[in-house]
């Protein structure tokens, strides 16, 4: 899957991914290949995803998610590098 992110002030590059988790108003949700599309408001917390080179974190607020033919798009008000615990 194909996976888009950006904020307002900045995007990054397009990453493949096998799967990703995001914090939606509806709670937690996981995103495989072949997940039905969605439209999802993001919530404040952790969105991670996984690569072929391992799993990535990211702490985000606001936004929304969509999920169409297995490209996914996050557009979120703020988003950075969680704070390590």
């Amino acid at each position: 899957m194909k996976l888009d992110l950006a904020t307002p002030e900045k995007s990054r590059p397009t990453v493949e991914v096998h799967e990703l988790t995001a914090p939606t108003a509806c709670g937690e949700t996981t995103i495989l290949p072949g997940h039905a599309r969605l439209l999802s408001e993001l919530a404040e917390g952790i969105l991670s995803y996984r690569t072929g080179s391992g799993t990535e974190r990211l702490a985000v607020k606001g936004g929304v998610l969509e999920v169409k033919d297995d490209h996914i798009l996050v557009l979120c008000d703020e988003m950075e590098s969680p704070p390590s615990a």
